[in-house]
This record gives C-alpha cells, structure tokens and sequence, in this order.
C-alpha cells in the first residue's frame, strides 16, 4: 500500500520541470544569441545539478519540514538558518517585483496598445496594483487551491507550447534571420566576448532560470529506490530544462532583430512570429491574456509560501511577537503586509533606472545573489553534516566515501562564488552614468538584507518565542 503511493521515475522529472516551467525567462536567454548554449550548459552542469545533488542527500537524511533552515541549522546552528530562511524570504522582495513587472507589460498587450509595454510609470503603478491586489484576495480566498492548476496550465504550459511551435515554424519558413541575434554564426560565438564583461551578467539572469533548484528534492524520500531514481530524474530534468530553454531562446533569438530584444516582454516574439506566419494578431492579446493569467498565480503562490516559512521562524523566537500575528483564517498577517510593502518600495526601481529593460535585468540580478548566499551555505552545510552526523541514515547518498561530496560542494561554492563576481559586474545594456550606481545598489542590497538578519538575531530575547 505505502508503494502505491511513492512517486514513480518520470512523475518526479514531471514535478521537477513543473517548478521550472516559464517562458519569463527566454528572452533574457534569447538576448546571448548563440552564447546561450554555452551559459545554459555552465548554469546546468555547475549550478543546477551539484545543488539538486547535495539537497537530495540532505532531504532525504533530514527530512524534517523546513527544508534549506534545517540543513543548515544541524550544521552551521540556528543563526545562519535564519539567515538562510531570512534570505529565502527576501529574495522574494526583488523576485516578486520582477514578476510583477511583466504584467504591466502583457496588460498593454491585452488591451492592444503595446507602447504601454515599455512606459516606467505604468510599469511601476501595474506592479503595485497587481501585487496588491493579490495579496488583498489571498487574505480572503485560498487563491492558489482556487486557479493553481488550470492557472499553471493556461498561463505556463500551454504558450510555453505555441513559443516553441511558432519559433521552429518561422525558423523553417525563414532559416536564419540576417538581423537576428543569430546572424553571421562564427565558431567564437559560442563563448562570451570576455573583451566586452558587460555582457557576463546575463550568466547571472540565466542562471536564476535554475533558482529553486532544491526544491524538487523534497519529494526524493518519496520516489521509489531514491539512490538509483533521484539521480536519474535530476539529471534526465536538467537536460529536458535545457533543451526545452534552448529551443525557445534559439528560435527567439532568429526572431527579435538584434538590440530590440525587451527582457520583460515575452509577448515580443509572438507578435513577431504571428506577423510573419500570418496569423491573425487577436492571436498575440488572447497568448499575452494567458501568460497574465500564469504571472497572477505565480504572484498568489509567492504572497503566502515564504511567509509561512517566515512564522514558524518567529515562533521559535528569532523575532518578535509583533511577527507572530495571525488573523482568522492562520494567514500570517504582519510578513503579508511587511512584504507588500517593500516589494512596492524595490519596484520604486522601475522610476529611478533609465528604462524598463535594464530594471528587470537588474532586479533579476539582485534575487540571483540572495540565492547564491543561501546555496553557499546549503553546500557547506552539506559537507560540513557529513563529518558532524556521519551515522545519520541518507536514502540517497553521493558516493559511499566523502570524496564526491567534496567535490560536489567545492563545485557548486565555485559556481555561486562565479555567479557573485559576474553579477557585480555592470550590464552592458545600463548607460555608463549608471554602471557604478549598479555596483554600490548590488552590494548594498546584499549587506543590507544579510544584515538585518545578523542585527536581529544578536538582538533576539528569550521572551520572543511562543509559548
């Protein structure tokens, strides 16, 4: 009876590229031309696949609920788990203003007039409404119970489908398209210009395509034979996230002529493949309608997800009562607000930077690096339990010594170490005027968010735990 119920091989592959499924991300993929096969293959390989890895074995041997904090409480102690479980939350203060922002950008397509797409003060006034207004009705509605799945399913899969489709149409109607991304192909395409660093800090962007990597690994104590299935699944998923990605980014990359790529406009290229293909534009406003539908319920999952995460934090103690209200339906109400509130002064970003292009990149940027902090700490934890709780049982254990592990966590605090480094580095589509605000604002926001964290956990009394 209890195996009816484990998950088989192909369902986890099934849950994995579901938490990964978006067309959000291609055109920032797209904007790499052919160097997008290479910064797909480095984020897979050294990114995406060491942390699934370790967060496989650290799931499966602590499979308490809490994921990442508890990992790195049992190794690293309860300050830098709520770090991590800070962090976890607030990177969703520049994630979620970055998923807002395109619905400003779809509504103008919705109602046909696309100049709204680019306009900063529709932007920012579209971010507040919608972020608002969703957290308005979760306090009310489970709004995720109410359109998750046929939200996923209108709003992510299928014109995930219909991007690939018309992309591969228009390349074989057209082949190459001279003002494309992918004109003039040259072997040294395939790697970065290292003359111009600008253009590494879409490695970041692309990267954060992988974000939430660890958590698919909390169905690995419910596969069948983890230690042989997780592994294949992990794997068999990042190739299928790779080819799926490099499919759509290749064929929107033939599409968008070169240097009128918009990051957060992913209704772009289907306009441009409908034209060419000759089907009717009510096509583009009904797509752009779906993919609206797809951002509001992301927006509703990430309203109450971490803040959940966050009160049980604040029940232990590491904050203040103030934190620990509910109101009548358990919605933890003080994170709820707290969260809207910044999340509305972070998209204040889209008034002070010059265009909404290098907003978005920039905002994706900073999540990214939160992130990161959080995945150095998931790996130094994972060797770190290795030595500290060696008698622990582990379903799925990277190799029978410590050698892999090794290997893996040094890898994985490489790639995040890299991914930190070239996100410092100012874009090459920010004006020059610009490019040391760029660094001074990325490294304040990190201190400043891993700061806060430090600064209230010295300051934690015994008093602030529930009783």
């Amino acid at each position: 009876m209890a195996n009816s119920k484990k998950l088989t091989l192909f369902g986890l592959i099934g849950i994995t590229m579901a938490f990964f499924g978006t067309v959000r991300s291609v055109p920032t993929l797209s904007i790499t031309g052919w160097t997008q096969i290479f910064y797909m293959l480095v984020a897979a390989v050294l990114f995406a696949l060491p942390i699934a890895l370790m967060s496989a074995e650290l799931s499966t041997g602590f499979p308490e609920e809490g994921g990442p904090a508890v990992w790195v409480k049992k190794a690293l102690g309860e300050k830098w788990s709520f770090v991590t479980s800070w962090l976890l939350w607030a990177q969703m203060f520049f994630g979620m203003v970055m998923v807002a922002s395109t619905v400003g950008v779809l509504f103008g397509y919705v109602i046909d007039v696309p100049s709204l797409s680019s306009n900063n003060l529709f932007i920012f006034a579209v971010i507040l409404i919608s972020y608002w207004g969703v957290t308005l009705l979760n306090l009310k509605f489970d709004m995720v119970k109410i359109a998750g799945g046929w939200g996923s399913i209108i709003g992510v899969y299928i014109p995930f489908f219909f991007l690939v489709g018309l992309g591969v149409a228009y390349m074989i109607k057209n082949g190459i398209n001279p003002e494309g991304y992918l004109a003039d192909f040259q072997a040294s395409n395939l790697l970065p210009d290292f003359s111009d660093l600008g253009s590494l800090a879409y490695l970041s962007g692309i990267i954060f395509i992988f974000a939430g990597v660890e958590i698919s690994s909390v169905h690995a104590n419910n596969i069948e034979n983890p230690k042989r299935n997780y592994p294949i699944a992990v794997i068999a998923s990042v190739i299928l996230l790779v080819i799926f990605n490099l499919i759509a980014g290749l064929t929107v990359a033939n599409g968008v002529p070169m240097g009128k790529m918009e990051l957060s406009n992913i209704t772009q290229p289907y306009m441009i493949f409908c034209q060419d293909l000759g089907i009717p534009p009510i096509f583009v406003n009904i797509i752009s309608a779906m993919i609206l539908i797809g951002v509001l319920v992301q927006l509703s999952a990430w309203v109450l997800g971490p803040s959940k995460s966050m009160i049980k934090v604040a029940e232990d103690g590491n904050l203040p009562p103030f934190f620990q209200k509910r109101n009548s339906k358990g919605i933890p109400i003080t994170f709820v607000m707290i969260q809207a509130i910044v999340i509305s002064l972070v998209s204040v970003m889209y008034i002070v930077v010059p265009d909404v292009n290098s907003a978005f990149l920039v905002i994706t940027i900073t999540t990214t690096i939160l992130y990161c902090i959080v995945y150095a700490l998931i790996a130094i934890s994972a060797i770190r339990l290795r030595y500290k709780l060696p008698e622990i049982n582990r379903p799925f254990r990277l190799g029978k010594g410590n050698g892999l592990m090794w290997f893996v966590s040094i890898l994985a605090l490489l790639s995040v170490l890299i991914t930190i480094i070239v996100s410092l580095i100012p874009p090459s589509i920010l004006p020059e005027s610009f490019s040391t605000g760029y660094v001074i604002y990325q490294v304040v926001a990190t201190v400043v968010m891993v700061g806060i964290a430090l600064v209230i956990y010295k300051f934690k009394k015994p008093s602030w735990k529930r009783k």
